[in-house]
């Protein structure tokens, strides 16, 4: 009996393994591509009275700092009056500044310089190449990374034994290496509602 489940086991890890998204080498490129520009709506029904809520992803000042690939990012909500604000954060999944080398991204901030940039890439990279899932933990306060199809989601929930949220406790940003960030949800966006491109 104890080989029957020791051998389910294996062929479920197997299995699980098999099943897991493959995602190439090189995923984190498409964040340092110059001028590229990514737009993303509110996902809200427009009618006469509002118009469709936009987020603007830009890529700017786009460099090398070492071995790095190195851009700046600018995010620009435009919400249903037309006003536009900068919603640019690094620390909120909308990353201001990167840095991508083959060991995978450096999750940076727009106001360092090359020379604070230089120091960061002595460290480990904030997020490996290809990416690799982890779960949120008491210890990286529900922090996760997901891949899904060909979308890596990064976010934060409550873990399980958490209080009851009374309000929006979660966001998400999520990418592809052909599509730049393709959505946006939460705390991480606009109005707390999702957007997508």
């Amino acid at each position: 009996m104890r080989l029957l489940v020791a051998a389910m086991l294996v062929l479920a890890a197997t299995t699980a393994t098999a099943d897991a998204p493959k995602l190439e080498k090189g995923f984190w490129r498409i964040l340092v591509k110059p001028k590229a520009r990514w737009v993303l709506k509110d996902s809200m029904p427009p009618d006469k009275k509002r118009k469709q809520g936009k987020l603007i992803v830009e890529t700017y000042d786009v460099r090398k700092v070492g071995v790095a690939d190195v851009a700046r990012l600018r995010w620009t909500a435009i919400d249903s009056t037309g006003a536009k604000s900068d919603w640019g954060n690094s620390d909120a999944g909308r990353y201001t500044q990167v840095a991508v080398t083959d060991a995978g991204l450096y999750i940076l901030s727009a106001d360092m310089d090359d020379a604070a940039v230089a120091e960061a890439l002595k460290k480990k990279p904030s997020r490996s190449d290809p990416p690799k899932p982890y779960k949120g933990t008491k210890q990286n306060d529900g922090r996760y990374l997901k891949i899904e199809n060909d979308q890596v989601c990064m976010g934060y929930e409550p873990l399980a034994d958490a209080p009851d949220c009374e309000s929006i406790c979660t966001g998400e940003v999520c990418f592809t290496a052909k599509g730049g960030p393709v959505s946006l949800s939460g705390t991480f966006s606009p109005d707390e509602v999702e957007y997508n491109q």
